[in-house]
């Protein structure tokens, strides 16, 4: 569950797809050519937010997921609302979901277990509802077809 008390009071959502991303291994990776000053949060600690701007537009979040030093993070990518957001507010793609948690670069290195921005534990999805497959929009590459997208099957908060 991503949880915020921001200044438009407590938002909530139920994380329901998810892409991992390998570091320096990784050519989809923001983190594939190194440290640089926007991905060194990505080579800190586990358990820190790394927003980014996607296309001019769009704040995305990812959350450092590997030891110090060697990057690796997970893509928030959908979510179902749970709390604080209007009736039929859509949270399915990356972009909808750091806009309905008014996220920012600010955001950036933020530690997801001791700030207003926190990452929480849920009840768990049995396996049998776990989908995974292959990272949407990722072009070819060694890793484009590994199973590294996991979302929650028939969820209305999916990106697709």
């Amino acid at each position: 569950m991503l949880l915020y008390d921001g200044p438009e009071g407590r938002r909530a959502a139920r994380l329901v797809e998810v892409e991992a991303y390998h570091g320096t291994r990784d050519p989809a990776s923001h983190a594939f050519r190194g440290p640089t000053p926007r991905t060194t949060v990505m080579f800190g600690r586990p358990g820190h937010a790394y927003v980014y701007l996607s296309h001019g537009v769009w704040y995305c979040m990812n959350i450092v997921a590997h030891e110090s030093d060697i990057a690796g993070a997970v893509l928030l990518r959908g979510a179902e609302p749970l709390e604080g957001f209007a009736d039929g507010a859509r949270l399915s793609g990356p972009g909808l979901l750091g806009r309905a948690f008014t996220l920012s670069i600010a955001h950036s290195g933020v530690d997801l277990t001791r700030s207003a921005l926190q990452l929480r534990d849920a009840p768990a999805v049995p396996p049998r509802e776990v989908a995974r497959g292959p990272r949407i929009g990722i072009a070819e590459s060694a890793t484009s077809a590994r199973p590294w997208r996991l979302w929650v099957r028939g969820s209305s908060g999916v990106s697709r």
